[in-house]
């Protein structure tokens, strides 16, 4: 009798961000509790998914220290973070996973049990995409993507629809309830979301 294995995710970090509510700065290495945002992140991914890669478009020898670092193809740079999924969906193919467990950087509360949870989910039914929902609200940036989407995701980008929840329900989306953990999704993305 042969053995199931378990689909196999990569882990994808969302940095590309322009910064524009942080006065240009780049988010994922301010600090949050006296680590840079996208630290805690790739903590948390690491913890359950391997390798993590990177998706950055500047800082990129500081991201190297994290995972390897994944650019925007020529044709989608500056598309936002429709463009860093494409990115991370065409190398986690390439290198044999069957999907990516993506998270933003601006979001360090985020821990490695709610990426856990979406995982189990997602190996229930892995051609189906997974995302949180804490408390009624959805967070398509926080989920686990099928690789034999980036055709997908690639068509509504080139129609330059880079509506991130536009994708997601594109996509036969399912969610799961993290109410539990509301921490996990403040986004903090301007100065003052830096303290506490």
């Amino acid at each position: 009798m042969t053995e199931t294995v378990p689909e196999k995710a990569c882990g994808l970090l969302l940095a590309g961000g322009a910064g524009t509510r942080m006065n240009g700065k780049d988010k994922g290495l301010l600090c949050w509790r006296d680590r840079p945002m996208a630290h805690w992140v790739a903590e948390a991914l690491g913890a359950s998914a391997t390798p993590v890669f990177i998706s950055a478009n500047r800082s990129l020898e500081e991201y190297r220290l994290l995972g390897d670092v994944l650019e925007d193809a020529p044709g989608f740079k500056g598309q936002g973070p429709l463009a860093g999924l494409l990115a991370g969906l065409t190398e986690a193919e390439k290198r044999g996973f069957d999907a990516v467990l993506v998270c933003p950087c601006d979001t360090p509360g985020i821990e490695a049990g709610v990426f856990q949870r979406l995982l189990t989910v997602w190996r229930e039914q892995p051609d189906v995409p997974v995302i949180a929902e804490c408390h009624g609200r959805t967070h398509p940036l926080h989920g686990v993507y099928p690789v034999s989407l980036a055709g997908l995701l690639e068509a509504q980008l080139r129609n330059d629809n880079r509506r991130v929840m536009a994708f997601a329900k594109a996509a036969g989306v399912k969610t799961l309830d993290c109410s539990d953990a509301e921490e996990a999704f403040k986004n903090r993305n301007r100065p003052e979301d830096l303290i506490g």
